[in-house]
């Protein structure tokens, strides 16, 4: 069910909600960009529903059914659904025959990623088959990660000055705020697999990513899915993430990043807070803890909102495994469109 407005209404109705046109121009683009099909006039409104199953506070899903210019639309058309790792090319190859519309396959994805609702319990919805979502899910996963992440490159260095908050000016070009965050997954039968997915952090079998946020509050790095026994220094080199510095770069990090020397070999410069080497740390040394934890907790706020996507809720089953990642950067990067977390 859609609910269809006209364009000025919604402008309107979106400026009064958020008091910010320039979040306007912005969703408006985001529309162009996701819109799927002509929606259907419903007789029901329910904001702060909507707002927990979409994955943004723009409102998206309304404006999906009045924009009329399309980016997505042509390549779900011409989607090839995903039947199976174990089928022949060919065969997984074949569209999908199904009768639901491409905007209710698109909500379905994301009432799975938002809302967390099972395999089960949206195809009763949708009035089709678990196996049959499963593909569509799997699919769509794959169509937004290849469009999102054009949208969704590593800024330069003269973008990120140019957002720079007034509250990191003390730390001159800073260019990524770093984390890690971890998800369950199912046990594995395989031994090797157990043990390298085993996080001791966690007592879990979890799945360990890396992520970056610039400081204005954007995700601009998401690392692959790594097995949880990883730790954060090996977490770093495996990920690539130190091909994307420049010389000159600033990094904030914990403790827990012990990378400075391999900062150093890249002439950049790692902030993390200072380590206890005396009895009791110095008036300087406990300002300098304040000010990166207070600075340093917007990527944890970053992550939170990631986690807000409640099929990361639970134990995620292996059947998911070959598209973990690619399903955690799509939410990572639908985040961004959220409003900013930092002023």
């Amino acid at each position: 069910m859609l609910f269809s407005w006209g364009s000025f209404e919604l402008k309107e109705y979106f400026e009064k909600k958020t008091c910010n046109k320039q979040l306007w121009t912005r969703s408006t683009w985001l529309l162009n960009f996701f819109f799927l099909s002509k929606g259907d006039n419903c007789n029901w409104f329910d904001d702060k529903l909507l707002q927990f199953i979409l994955p943004c506070n723009f409102l998206t899903f309304y404006y999906f059914s009045t924009c009329n210019s399309s980016f997505l639309l042509p390549k779900a058309q011409n989607m090839r659904y995903w039947n199976g790792s174990s089928t022949p090319e060919f065969d997984r190859q074949r569209p999908l025959q199904t009768c639901v519309p491409l905007i209710d396959q698109f909500l379905a994805v994301l009432m799975r990623l938002k809302v967390g609702l099972f395999v089960h319990d949206i195809a009763d919805r949708f009035l089709i088959s678990t196996s049959t979502f499963s593909n569509i899910f799997v699919t769509w996963i794959c169509l937004m990660y290849e469009e999102l992440s054009i949208i969704n490159r590593y800024p330069s260095r003269d973008l990120v000055n140019q957002t720079m908050p007034s509250s990191f000016k003390k730390f001159k070009n800073l260019r990524v705020i770093l984390d890690c965050t971890e998800i369950y997954i199912q046990r594995p039968s395989n031994l090797i697999t157990q043990n390298l997915t085993f996080s001791n952090y966690k007592q879990h079998n979890t799945l360990k990513f890396l992520i970056g946020i610039t400081p204005s509050g954007v995700i601009s790095f998401v690392s692959d899915a790594w097995g949880g026994r990883i730790s954060d220094r090996q977490l770093v080199i495996k990920s690539g993430f130190l091909d994307m510095l420049e010389p000159g770069d600033n990094i904030m990090a914990d403790k827990g990043f012990t990378i400075s020397d391999l900062l150093k070999e890249r002439k950049c410069t790692l902030n993390i807070p200072p380590f206890k080497t005396k009895d009791q740390f110095s008036v300087e040394e406990v300002f300098n803890t304040q000010e990166i934890a207070k600075l340093r907790i917007h990527v944890e706020r970053k992550i939170g909102r990631v986690k807000d996507f409640h099929i990361f809720d639970g134990v995620m089953p292996l059947s998911l495994a070959p598209v973990a990642s690619k399903c955690f950067k799509v939410v990572c990067w639908l985040t961004n469109l959220d409003i900013p977390i930092v002023d």
